[in-house]
């Protein structure tokens, strides 16, 4: 009979190969990238690519560890190093306003906080059914603490960095790209000690889903702030239901429900975007 190790093949891989893994992907990121202006898609999968590289690695130095407080303390380095290279990025392409680090002032259609705020509706129905979980109020704190750090790096990588990089596509092309990266950057899941394969895959098919709304309201908005604030929130509620914002199997009727939900979020991503899409024709007739 197979044992776990061999069931679960990265998960239960040594911590140094899970680190050599990690490194040989993000240097190969590096080698990928390009100035934006030359190759936008190029240099958007060179950000990818070393984020998930590093986050990799990093997997693989917590797995290095054995106390308690090493598994809790040094996840905020999984998304603390990414987090500083994806702000370093755009302090030296001086991008911040350009990802929506806006003042409210020039914040557009505020009503798209209305369908936004579909996307709590899963976490919602998970967590009036499931009730809040025991937990303590340090371990609380630590948990929102690395959700805060988590949120930073992956809004502002994903619709932030990468959407504004691929400016040049049409905005349906820029958001489902942008979308699908985002859902692949939680690959490095696979790596968590227990992974479960199936949990993982689902993670990232409903990550992209939901990128989609996420991105073409990010652009709708003209601002950053409203989707880090929901993302946080989705994930905040995770963290009370469950206990952690780690993927696990879903049950079939689980499945269906989510991906029907999450395709109809999808759906109104792609709805915002064609009303995006005709307003700029309507501008450039009116000029």
């Amino acid at each position: 009979m197979a044992d776990a190790a061999s069931a679960h093949l990265l998960p239960g891989l040594d911590w140094l190969i899970k680190l050599g893994i990690g490194l040989i992907v993000a240097a190969a990121g590096v080698l990928l990238i390009r100035p934006p202006r030359r190759g936008a898609p190029r240099f958007a999968l060179g950000i990818f690519t070393i984020e998930a590289g590093t986050l990799i690695a990093i997997r693989g130095i917590v797995a290095s560890g054995g106390s308690n407080w090493w598994q809790y303390l040094m996840p905020f380095a999984l998304v603390l190093v990414p987090g500083i290279f994806i702000a370093v990025v755009l302090t030296r392409l001086q991008w911040w306003r350009r990802v929506g680090f806006m003042p409210a002032s020039e914040w557009r259609a505020p009503h798209l906080v209305i369908p936004l705020l579909l996307i709590l509706v899963l976490p919602v129905v998970g967590l009036s059914a499931r009730g809040l979980m025991a937990t303590t109020a340090l371990v609380l704190t630590l948990q929102v603490g690395f959700l805060l750090i988590d949120i930073f790096m992956e809004e502002v990588t994903y619709r932030g960095v990468i959407l504004e990089a691929l400016a040049g596509l049409g905005s349906g092309s820029r958001v489902t790209f942008a979308a699908i990266l985002f859902g692949l950057s939680h690959l490095d899941n696979l790596f968590l000690p227990g992974a479960d394969e199936l949990g993982v895959a689902y993670q990232i098919f409903e990550a992209a889903l939901v990128g989609i709304l996420l991105g073409a309201v990010r652009l709708r908005m003209n601002t950053i702030w409203p989707v880090m604030v929901v993302h946080a929130i989705y994930d905040l509620m995770l963290v009370l239901a469950f206990g952690h914002a780690f993927p696990v199997a879903p049950t079939m009727p689980g499945f269906l429900v989510a991906t029907v939900v999450n395709l109809g979020l999808a759906a109104v991503g792609l709805f915002l975007l064609r009303a995006l899409h005709a307003a700029g024709k309507v501008r450039l007739e009116a000029a």
